[in-house]
């Protein structure tokens, strides 16, 4: 009997331990997306920032990474960026998807990277709309306001593609709606106002003569006489050739993004 009842007991005390790691695991996964090693925002920002980092990624199968730093030497902030991803395990689902926005505030240096999914959702060109969005907040320091800045763009971006199957590129920047929002509609009130500026122009009568502008005017000699002629010549420089061309292009390792920089 005695053997029985501590069989049980055994038994209830691995099913509890079971359990309870069954509902660590979600806490276990939920690794932070704003990854603040040098806790430059306080509580309630970081906690801001997270939220936001979380509500971006979410449905999307590709994360989105912020993560300050202070110093990294003489490293290049893009390898940096690259060995961090790949030493922390970071990414969604098998393809390890994400975007990674690097600050190292001590180094004042900055780069931005992505792997998997990530690479195919920001393309070369939108990664340099973010950054140029970005960079000027860095420089002015405003840590908070970068970082929002940032997850809001990228937000965008993932919900841009799940909802047009295609990236935002040179080739669809706004969008069908977008084009017509900025052009169409402008374009059509101007239509409509030159369309009442030329029914009130109907009554209206050419003049001819120079008296009927300035009335009792009289000239007794009229000459046209040639004096001289002047030209102006204005350098034109040849503009340089930008590539037409989209897409995400990759190193070696498989990770898209930007060279980064210095704010």
């Amino acid at each position: 009997m005695c053997k029985t009842n501590c069989y049980k007991k055994c038994c209830a005390f691995l099913a509890a331990l079971l359990m309870l790691a069954v509902l660590a695991l979600p806490g276990m996964a939920a690794a932070p997306l704003v990854r603040d090693e040098m806790g430059l925002f306080d509580a309630d920002t970081y906690n801001e920032l997270e939220q936001s980092a979380e509500a971006a990624s979410s449905g999307h199968d590709c994360d989105v990474y912020f993560l300050v730093v202070n110093d990294i030497g003489d490293a290049n902030q893009r390898d940096f960026a690259k060995n961090y991803y790949v030493n922390n395990g970071l990414g969604s689902g098998e393809g390890k998807s994400g975007i990674l926005f690097l600050l190292a505030v001590g180094s004042r240096k900055y780069v931005t990277i992505t792997y998997g999914g990530g690479v195919t959702a920001f393309t070369d060109y939108r990664i340099e709309q973010m950054e140029d969005d970005i960079v000027p907040k860095l420089s002015d320091g405003d840590w908070a306001g970068a970082a929002r800045t940032y997850i809001e763009m990228a937000d965008y971006t993932l919900d841009y593609y799940a909802e047009h199957g295609e990236p935002i590129d040179v080739d669809n920047d706004l969008g069908a709606e977008g084009l017509l929002f900025v052009i169409g509609i402008p374009a059509a009130i101007a239509a409509g106002v030159c369309l009442v500026f030329y029914h009130q122009m109907k009554t209206a009568k050419e003049k001819t003569e120079a008296d009927d502008y300035m009335p009792g005017l009289k000239l007794r000699v009229k000459r046209d006489v040639y004096t001289h002629t002047t030209q102006t010549r204005v350098y034109d420089p040849p503009k340089e050739e930008k590539s037409s061309g989209g897409g995400s292009s990759t190193d070696s390792d498989g990770f898209g993004g930007s060279s980064g920089g210095s704010f």
